[in-house]
C-alpha cells in the first residue's frame, strides 16, 4: 500500500534509465544536499524519500477549494538546471468527477490547484546538479500531485498496486471471475485492448527503424474511471499510447475489505515499425 505521490515518483527514474539506454548517454541524476553524504548505491532511494517529505511538510489543500469539495489531479512540469536550482515551473490541473458550465469558473477552480502545487515544488531546496557525459545539465520532471477530499476510510487517499489488491477493477467481460482470476482478466483485457487499437505513428516511421518502447501507467479511481495516466518515452509515441488509453471503457472499481479503491497498473507499451 503506498501513497499515490510515492506511487507515481517512482517513474520518474524509470524515465532516466530508458533515456540512457535509449540515447546511451552516461547520466548522473540530481542529488538532493542531504543525499550526498550517504552511499551512492543508496542515493536514488534518498531523493525518492526527500521528495516525498518535502511534499507531505508543504502540501495545503487550497482553502475555497476544500469548502466546494472540489478534487484534482496536478502535473507540474519544471526543471532542476545545470546550477541545481528549480525554474520552468508549470502546471497543468485536471479537476475529478465535476463539470463547470463556466468557462471562467472552470479555469479559476483549476488556478486554485496550480497554485498550491507550483508552491510545494518552488520550495525544493537547490540541489547538486546532474550531469550528462560529465557536463553539469538540465534535467526535466513531470510531478503528478494528487488533491482528494478525506473520507471516513483511510483506504480512499490510497493508491494500490495492482498485484496487492483483493479484487481488481473489473473489466466488462470480468465480471463472474473470482479475486485472483479478477487480476489475470484485467490484464489480458488491457493487452488485448492494446493489440487491437495501438497503431505505429506514421511520423516515427521516418526517425524510428527499430522498436520503441514507453511506460505506462494508469489508475483506476475509486469510481471506475481513468484520470490520471502518466506516459514516458518519446513524444511521438506517447499521443498514440494516450489516446489508446482513453478508448479504454469505464469499470467496476477495484476493492479491498469490500471497499472501492483507487488501483495503479503499469506496463511496458512496445511499438514495432509495420
Amino acid at each position: 500500500m503506498l501513497k499515490k505521490s510515492i506511487v507515481i515518483f517512482l517513474l520518474f527514474f524509470v524515465l532516466s534509465n530508458y533515456s540512457q539506454e535509449e540515447n546511451l548517454v552516461d547520466e548522473d541524476f540530481p542529488i538532493l544536499p542531504i543525499c550526498n553524504l550517504i552511499p551512492e548505491n543508496l542515493q536514488k532511494k534518498c531523493f525518492e524519500e526527500s521528495i516525498q517529505e518535502h511534499i507531505e511538510k508543504y502540501f495545503i489543500y487550497p482553502k475555497t477549494a476544500l469548502d466546494l469539495r472540489l478534487q484534482s489531479v496536478v502535473n507540474v512540469f519544471f526543471e532542476i538546471n545545470e546550477n541545481g536550482e528549480v525554474n520552468n515551473i508549470t502546471a497543468k490541473s485536471n479537476l475529478v468527477g465535476v463539470k463547470f458550465d463556466s468557462e471562467e469558473a472552470l479555469l479559476a477552480a483549476n488556478q486554485l490547484f496550480e497554485n498550491a502545487a507550483q508552491d510545494i515544488v518552488k520550495k525544493l531546496p537547490k540541489m547538486i546538479p546532474g550531469k550528462v557525459n560529465g557536463e553539469p545539465s538540465s534535467f526535466p520532471f513531470k510531478l503528478p500531485i494528487t488533491y482528494r477530499m478525506p473520507s471516513d476510510s483511510d483506504q480512499s487517499n490510497e493508491v494500490f498496486l495492482l498485484d496487492s489488491v483483493e479484487w481488481a477493477p473489473l473489466f466488462p467481460g470480468c465480471e463472474d471471475m473470482n479475486s485472483d482470476d479478477s487480476k489475470t482478466c484485467f490484464k489480458e483485457k488491457v493487452d488485448k485492448h492494446f493489440k487491437k487499437y495501438l497503431k505505429f505513428p506514421k511520423k516515427a516511421k521516418d526517425i524510428v527503424a527499430a522498436e520503441s518502447i514507453v511506460f505506462v501507467e494508469i489508475i483506476v479511481e475509486n469510481d471506475g474511471k481513468i484520470y490520471d495516466i502518466t506516459i514516458l518515452g518519446p513524444d511521438v509515441f506517447r499521443k498514440e499510447t494516450e489516446r489508446v488509453i482513453k478508448k479504454l471503457p469505464s469499470m467496476e472499481p477495484g476493492l479491498n475489505n469490500d471497499l472501492p479503491i483507487a488501483v495503479s497498473y503499469t506496463i511496458p507499451v512496445i511499438f514495432k515499425p509495420n
